[in-house]
C-alpha cells in the first residue's frame, strides 16, 4: 500500500515530533504546531521517504489555514502517489513475467515529474511483496520525467553476492 504522510521533524537532531495521515487540514495542523518550535521541519513521506519538503513560506500560509495552499499541496502529492501507485503496477506486470535469475536484485530507477519545484528521481525495490521506495533525491529546476520507470536486472554474465 502507498500511504503519503505528513512528519514533522526537529533540524537539530532528526527526532520525529509528530506524523500525521495526509489531508488538507493535517497540512494546516502541522504547520501550526512546527510553528512554535524554532527547529522543525513538515515533510511528506512515502514509504519512509522524503518525497517533498514543506517550505517556510507555505508553512507561514498553511498555519494561517490558506485552503487554497493546502489543496494545492494536496492535489499535487495525490497526483504523485497516483503516478507512483501506476509505476508500482506497471513493475509488478514485469516482475511476473521475469525468471528467478531475473528477480535476483532487481531494482527500478524513474525520475518521476510532478513534484513542486522539481522532480524526483527515485530508486524502487522489492522489499517481502511490495515494491517500496528504497532512495528519492529532489531533482531541483526540472519538471521532466518518464511515464513508467526502467526495471534494471543483475548483468546476465556477474554472479551473485548470494551463496546458492
Amino acid at each position: 500500500m502507498t500511504e503519503a504522510r505528513i512528519i514533522t521533524r526537529s533540524t537539530a537532531d532528526g527526532t520525529i515530533a509528530h506524523s500525521y495521515e495526509f489531508s488538507a487540514k493535517n497540512l494546516c495542523e502541522a504547520s501550526i504546531r512546527a510553528s512554535v518550535v524554532i527547529h522543525t521541519e513538515i515533510l511528506i513521506w512515502i514509504d519512509g521517504k522524503t518525497v517533498r519538503t514543506i517550505s517556510k513560506t507555505e508553512r507561514a500560509t498553511l498555519a494561517l489555514k490558506d485552503r487554497d495552499t493546502a489543496y494545492e499541496i494536496r492535489d499535487e502529492i495525490i497526483a504523485f502517489v497516483s503516478k507512483l501507485v501506476d509505476g508500482k503496477e506497471y513493475l509488478e506486470s514485469r516482475w511476473q513475467k521475469m525468471t528467478a535469475a531475473q528477480r535476483e536484485d532487481a531494482k527500478a530507477i524513474w525520475i518521476i515529474p510532478v513534484i513542486s519545484g522539481g522532480s524526483i528521481f527515485a530508486t524502487l525495490g522489492r522489499i517481502g511483496d511490495y515494491w517500496r521506495l528504497i532512495s528519492t533525491t529532489q531533482l531541483a529546476n526540472t519538471d521532466e520525467g518518464n511515464e513508467l520507470p526502467s526495471i534494471g536486472v543483475r548483468p546476465w554474465g556477474l554472479p551473485s553476492k548470494k551463496v546458492a
